[in-house]
C-alpha cells in the first residue's frame, strides 16, 4: 500500500523553499514531485482565473514591474503590439505606463480575449515564480476551489507525484488570513476526494485546515475583515472583494508550465 499523499502549507513566497525541503523530508520527494496549488485569493489568482476563462490566450508572471516592462515589450516585437497587455500594481495601487491594474473585473472577455497578459503584482506573482520548479503548478482562488481540488487531486492520483503543497502569497512576506483560508478549503477537497487515510497532514496543514472551517461559508465577508481587504475597501476597491468572495463559479484550472499560465 502506498504511503499517503503528503500535504503541506507555506503561509507565504519566502517560505515555499523551506516546505519544498519537508516534502523530501517527509516523502524523499524533489521539486519535480510537488503538486503545487498557488493562491492569491486578494487578488492575482482570482484575476489569473478569471482572465484565463474570459479568452486571454496565456498569462506571463513576473516577480517584478521591470521584468514585466521587459517581458511585454518582447513579446509585443514578436507578436504586435495590440497582442499582449500588461497589468499589474504594488500594494494595490496602479503602476504608471501599465494597460491594467490587479483587479479582475479589468479583465473582460471584449479586454482581454485572444490576448496575453503579463501581470505583476506585490504578492502572487512572486508566489509563482518562487514555485516554478514544482513538477506541477496549478492556479487556485475561491472562484474555481472545487475544480481546483478535483484537479489537484487527478495529479497526485498519477502516481508520480506523492506530495502537496498549498503555496499561500501571503502579503509582503508574512502571513495572512485569506489565503490560509483558501489552503484549508483546497485541502479538505483533496482530503474528501482521496479519503482521510489517504493523505497525511503537516501541522501548518492542519492548521489551516482550522481557518478554513472558521469562516461557516462567509467567505466575502471574511475578506472585508482581512487587513488586505480592508486596505483595498479604502482604495475603492470593494466590488473587487466582492468577487473575489465568490465561490466556485467556473470549472477553468489554469496551470502554469515553463513559466506560462494557460487555461490547463
Amino acid at each position: 500500500m502506498p504511503d499517503p499523499i503528503w500535504c503541506d502549507v507555506a503561509l507565504s513566497h519566502p517560505e515555499v523553499p523551506v516546505r519544498l525541503i519537508d516534502a523530501g523530508r517527509a516523502r524523499g520527494a524533489g521539486p519535480e514531485n510537488v503538486v503545487c496549488g498557488v493562491i492569491d485569493v486578494l487578488r492575482a489568482t482570482s484575476t489569473i482565473v478569471t482572465a484565463l476563462g474570459n479568452g486571454c490566450a496565456g498569462i506571463h508572471p513576473c516577480p517584478s514591474p521591470d521584468a514585466a516592462r521587459q517581458k511585454a515589450a518582447a513579446l509585443r516585437a514578436e507578436s504586435g503590439e495590440d497582442s499582449t497587455l500588461l497589468g499589474g500594481e504594488q500594494d494595490a495601487k496602479p503602476l504608471e505606463g501599465f494597460d491594467g491594474g490587479n483587479s479582475p473585473l479589468e479583465y473582460t472577455p471584449e479586454r482581454i480575449g485572444g490576448r496575453r497578459l503579463v501581470l505583476s503584482t506585490s504578492n502572487g506573482t512572486k508566489t509563482l515564480a518562487a514555485a516554478g520548479g514544482c513538477g506541477s503548478v496549478f492556479i487556485v482562488s475561491f472562484a474555481n476551489m472545487s475544480a481546483a481540488a478535483r484537479r489537484v487531486a487527478e495529479e497526485l492520483g498519477r502516481g508520480k507525484n506523492r506530495t502537496l503543497l498549498a503555496a499561500c502569497s501571503g502579503r509582503e512576506g508574512g502571513y495572512c488570513g485569506e489565503d490560509t483560508a483558501a489552503a484549508g478549503l483546497l485541502i479538505a477537497g483533496v482530503r474528501e476526494i482521496l479519503g482521510k487515510n489517504g493523505v497525511e497532514l503537516s501541522d501548518t496543514a492542519r492548521a489551516a485546515l482550522r481557518v478554513a472551517e472558521s469562516i461557516d461559508g462567509d467567505y466575502s465577508g471574511m475578506l472585508r475583515e482581512s487587513q488586505w481587504g480592508k486596505h483595498l475597501a479604502g482604495l475603492g476597491l470593494g466590488a473587487d472583494i466582492d468577487f473575489c468572495g465568490k465561490m466556485d463559479w467556473t470549472g477553468v484550472v489554469p496551470r502554469m508550465e515553463n513559466g506560462v499560465i494557460t487555461p490547463g
